[in-house]
């Protein structure tokens, strides 16, 4: 099974996992940081032909089940209409595919912060060091830069792949003898 999953923001993260024999596999993840300095059209058309690209490189025809985090609104409204506004560039790129996210697809964080990171209110050192775990020690270069600095938006949506595939028995929770 073909698991593709996004951490939306202005700056989304995505990645690809594949499992096989209840052995999770990390295929691949990127991310994509834009600036503020570009408006909210700049922004949102990089995004589309961001995760576009990504899905066309990585097997386009080939993805089983396509999960986000689940959101409903920011902190702000500034914030809430940045996200709003990915994820309408993400399901413009999946519809180029025919894909869309089912709602049953969406995630909630504390679930995958719980999950992926131990605990529900888990930081995200901690949900990367989950992702890590549960992969393995050598993935850990796709999440970290050369000189240490986290790259969240990717530990993140591997994250929530990883918990969608948890929560629906694909593969079992980290100390699990189930």
């Amino acid at each position: 099974m073909r698991i593709l999953s996004f951490d939306i923001s202005a700056s989304p993260g995505v990645a690809l996992l594949e499992i096989k024999g209840g052995a999770p596999k990390l295929l691949a993840v990127d991310h994509l940081e834009t600036s503020a300095d570009l408006t909210d059209a700049q922004r949102f058309d990089l995004i589309q032909a961001f995760v576009t690209d990504f899905i066309y490189r990585h097997g386009y025809d080939n993805i089983d089940a396509i999960v986000r985090e689940k959101f409903i609104k920011g902190g702000s409204k500034r914030g809430t209409q940045l996200v709003f506004g990915a994820w309408a560039s993400v399901d413009r790129a999946l519809a180029t595919y025919g894909y869309k996210v089912d709602e049953a697809n969406e995630i909630v964080a504390s679930r995958v912060k719980k999950y992926i990171g131990g605990k529900g209110g888990a930081k995200k050192d901690e949900v990367a060091a989950g992702v890590i775990r549960i992969l393995g020690e050598t993935s850990k270069q796709c999440f970290y830069t050369d000189k240490g600095r986290l790259l969240d938006d990717r530990s993140d949506a591997t994250a929530i792949g990883l918990a969608y595939a948890i929560q629906h028995g694909l593969i079992k929770p980290e100390g699990s003898d189930q």
